[in-house]
């Protein structure tokens, strides 16, 4: 397993924590996953549908590093990643966007419940930061910055919001 997963996973139990009771509209565990891919996509099924169930995520966005070609110190080390990463994740959840009889439109109590939801989950992913940067010496990470905060919807009846982190991390060689 890379670094980069084990950092992701701890992130992940995280924000199964913050997303649980007493949330005001907790997530059960098992909805709170590692998704992978360019961008996450809430799912719709016959039988399910991950917004109106709850959803969150952690997703690694992108991972950089630089290479040294010429080891000045002459260690040999060939190939190796000399200096530290940058490892980029993103938290996430997805929720039901209000909704009313084909008469109508979601009334302002609906709104404001989903934006009260929207602020809970935005304050268990800023929890989920906190959980991790208490855990920075056992994962042998440095500095970790929180990036922008960034709402989605509707879409597809879907309605939340990501959050990403930039974390330095150590070369592991």
């Amino acid at each position: 397993m890379t670094h980069a997963l084990t950092i992701a996973q701890a992130l992940l139990g995280c924000l199964q924590t913050a997303l649980s009771a007493p949330h005001v509209a907790p997530i059960a565990p098992e909805h709170v996953m590692l998704r992978g891919g360019g961008e996450v996509t809430p799912l719709l099924g016959k039988l399910d549908d991950e917004c109106c169930r709850g959803l969150g995520w952690v997703r690694i966005t992108g991972k950089s590093g630089l290479r040294e070609v010429n080891d000045p110190t002459g260690n040999g080390l060939d190939g190796c990643f000399r200096t530290r990463r940058t490892l980029t994740l993103e938290l996430g959840t997805a929720r039901c966007a209000p909704s009313a009889p084909v008469s109508g439109v979601p009334t302002e109590d609906q709104w404001a419940q989903a934006v009260t939801v929207m602020d809970a989950d935005d304050g268990a992913m800023e929890q989920a930061v906190c959980c991790l940067a208490a855990m920075r010496n056992d994962l042998f990470i440095g500095d970790l910055a929180v990036g922008d905060y960034t709402p989605f919807g509707v879409d597809g009846n879907c309605l939340g919001a990501t959050l990403l982190l930039t974390i330095a991390t150590n070369a592991c060689c």
